[in-house]
C-alpha cells in the first residue's frame, strides 16, 4: 500500500496539489495538521481550499488549527490565564476550519479500518498537540472530555482496545516522546540550545500499549517540529525507525519552495515500510 504524508501546510497548498494527489496512486492521504497561518491583527488564517480533493484523506487538527494567538502563547509560556482567554471562541473557529478543510472530516481521538484484507486501523491521535506537556486542555475537555494527560491515555487505550485489526497506523499532530533530546532530533527541542524530548508521553504510551496488546504498529506519521533546525542551522531527523516502527515527521515548512511541493511518500508492504522525501 502506499500512503502521502503532508505535513504542516501553513498555507502552503493550491491547485497543483489537487490535481496531483487525485492522479496519484497513494491509497490514502495522511495530513498531519497546521494548516493555519498567523494573518493579519495577529489572527490566524486558512489561505487554502481543499476542494476538489478526490482522493481518500485523513486529518488530525495541530495547535495552528481552531485556536488564537492568545491560546499559543498561553501554552507556550504557560500562563493560565492566556490560555483561559484563548479558549473561548473556540466551537466558532472549529466551524470556520471544518468549512476549510472540506470535504475532510475533522478527527481525533478515532480509528478508520483502511483494509480488512490488510488487517491495517489508523488510530488518530490527540488534536491540537503541541508537545511540552497537555495543550489546550480547556478545549479538549469540551469535546473530548480529556483534560490531561492520564485521562488522554485511557482514551487512546479505549481506543485500542476496540480495535480488531492486527496493524495499527498513529496519525498524530506532534510525535512520540522517547526518540532523542537533541536539537536535531526528530521531536528535539529546537527552540532550546541545550536541547529536550517534547514528544507527547501520552502517543508513547499508545503505541507500548498497542504493542502489548499484540498489535504491530508499522509507521507512526506526524509533523510540527519543522525540519530545518534554527538553533544547530540544520535539518532534524525526519525518519527515525525502532522497536519495529517508522516514525516519521512530516513537516517540511514551507513545503512550496521554487515552484516544488514536498510530501513525504510512504510505502508498507505488510511488514516493512519505506519513506521517501519528494519534491513534484
Amino acid at each position: 500500500m502506499k500512503f502521502a504524508l503532508i505535513g504542516d501546510i501553513h498555507g502552503f497548498w493550491n491547485e497543483k496539489d489537487v490535481e496531483y494527489f487525485n492522479n496519484s496512486d497513494y491509497d490514502f492521504l495522511f495530513f498531519a495538521g497546521d494548516f493555519g497561518k498567523l494573518g493579519s491583527f495577529g489572527k490566524i488564517g486558512f489561505d487554502f481550499s481543499l476542494q476538489g480533493l478526490q482522493k481518500k484523506a485523513y486529518l488530525v487538527p495541530g495547535n495552528w488549527d481552531g485556536t488564537n494567538v492568545l491560546g499559543l502563547l498561553g501554552e507556550v509560556k504557560n500562563l493560565s490565564f492566556l490560555k483561559w482567554l484563548g479558549s473561548f471562541g473556540y466551537a466558532k473557529r472549529m466551524r470556520v476550519f471544518s468549512e476549510k478543510v472540506r470535504p475532510l472530516p475533522i478527527m481525533g481521538y478515532s480509528t478508520v479500518v483502511l483494509s480488512e484484507e490488510k488487517s491495517l486501523t489508523l488510530v488518530v491521535g490527540r488534536p491540537h498537540a503541541m508537545g511540552d506537556g497537555f495543550s489546550f486542555a480547556k478545549n479538549l475537555s469540551s469535546v473530548y472530555g480529556v483534560s490531561n494527560s492520564e485521562e488522554s491515555k485511557i482514551k487512546y487505550k479505549a481506543l485500542i482496545d476496540s480495535v480488531s485489526q492486527e496493524n495499527l497506523i498513529f496519525l498524530s499532530h506532534n510525535g512520540s516522546y522517547g526518540l532523542g533530546d537533541k536539537p536535531t532530533s526528530i521531536y528535539g527541542a529546537d527552540f532550546k540550545k541545550e536541547g529536550g524530548d517534547i514528544g507527547d508521553e501520552d502517543l508513547q504510551f499508545a503505541i507500548q500499549y498497542a504493542k502489548q496488546k499484540g498489535k504491530k504498529v508499522p509507521a507512526v506519521l506526524s509533523g510540527h517540529m519543522h525540519h530545518h533546525s534554527p538553533v544547530s542551522k540544520r535539518e532534524r531527523e525526519s525518519v527515525v525507525y525502532t522497536g519495529g516502527t517508522t516514525y516519521i515527521n512530516g513537516a517540511k515548512v514551507p513545503r512550496i519552495r521554487k515552484g516544488k511541493h514536498f510530501h513525504t511518500k510512504i510505502e508498507w508492504n505488510g511488514g516493512s515500510v519505506t519513506a521517501i522525501p519528494i519534491w513534484v
